[in-house]
């Protein structure tokens, strides 16, 4: 009778593991699948990438389904026991969801780790003016290139040209689009400098899409041919550096990185210099109508525009299509 219920009682867990296995399976491939269309189709983002990512977090959780699908019918149904070459089949695969749930932990302290030490460098950071970031804060200044010719085949705005500029004697790694309100509005273009070091220019034609940007001046001490400007230079405790120096030029905003501490390494002078050498950007749209000056709360934040009561055709249309913005 017990050796009955004890029989029972595998089963019923087995059915029930089994069971959480398929769920988890189907909920984590459509959670992907989702992640990836809209990384994809909404953010525009390199497919590549997306599936990267996408796998790191997917596998350890599709791995342990897979485990408890395989123990759950052990117990749920068992079968004659398996044989050798099988069983050590079994045991890598244990083995590499193991491995894989430990990575995925191990980044996730270090990333903790890592975020913790930030904070307590926070202070240190007026003094030697290097922020203190995790490896992952570099990550979005990693630009996956593809052909120049590619990137700007459909772009809303025209490029500064780089021509007549010290750009020119660079080595080109190509471009990248990036899209706003579904309008390719934003570009990156990366060289490679003679003594090793990568650059990076993106620019924003903000008329393109009719998005707005707006910075403390407190935050601008820096000068690029007049114009305020911002120099951060971001580095991790290996010493993986980037150093970003931003402007405005009217609706154009501007970032220029290289991949250095221009503290340690003498860059500064340089990426100024590269700076200042950049033509007067032409915006996409030159006529475009002027937006009321931007109103702040007690704290000195911008605050957002009011929604109007009624909308146009136009504004409709501009909503529903970003496009079809009127630009004059």
């Amino acid at each position: 009778m017990r050796f009955a219920i004890v029989e029972g009682t595998k089963s019923v867990a087995g059915l029930l593991f089994w069971s959480a296995g398929h769920v988890v399976n189907a909920l984590v491939l459509l959670a992907g699948g989702i992640y990836v269309l809209f990384c994809v189709a909404w953010l525009h983002a390199p497919l590549l990438d997306v599936l990267r990512v996408t796998a790191t977090m997917a596998l350890p959780v599709l791995g342990l389904a897979w485990l408890c699908r395989w123990g759950g019918r052990r117990l749920w149904k068992p079968a004659p026991a398996p044989s050798p070459v099988r069983r050590g089949l079994v045991a890598v695969a244990g083995v590499a969801v193991v491995i894989a749930c430990g990575s995925v932990v191990r980044t996730g302290v270090r990333d903790y780790q890592c975020s913790v030490d930030r904070s307590r460098h926070a202070a240190g950071t007026q003094k030697d003016g290097v922020e203190h970031v995790c490896a992952i804060d570099l990550d979005r200044y990693d630009i996956g290139f593809q052909s120049l010719a590619r990137a700007t085949r459909k772009l809303a705005f025209p490029p500064v040209d780089l021509a007549h500029t010290p750009f020119a004697q660079f080595e080109s790694l190509g471009g990248r689009a990036e899209f706003v309100n579904d309008i390719p509005s934003r570009l990156y273009r990366g060289f490679r400098m003679p003594d090793g070091h990568q650059v990076t220019l993106f620019e924003h034609d903000m008329s393109a899409d009719g998005s707005r940007s707006w910075r403390d001046p407190k935050d601008e001490p820096e000068r690029i041919n007049g114009l305020p400007a911002r120099l951060v230079i971001l580095e991790t405790s290996s010493g993986k550096a980037v150093s970003v120096l931003s402007w405005f030029e009217g609706r154009r905003g501007y970032q220029l990185w290289v991949d250095a501490n221009v503290v340690r390494v003498p860059l500064r002078d340089r990426l100024f210099a590269l700076a200042a050498s950049l033509p007067r950007a032409i915006p996409a749209c030159p006529n475009e109508p002027p937006r009321p000056p931007l109103r702040f709360d007690a704290d000195g934040n911008p605050v957002a525009e009011p929604m109007p009561q009624v909308l146009t055709q136009a504004q409709m249309d501009a909503i529903v299509d970003g496009s079809r913005r009127p630009c004059k």
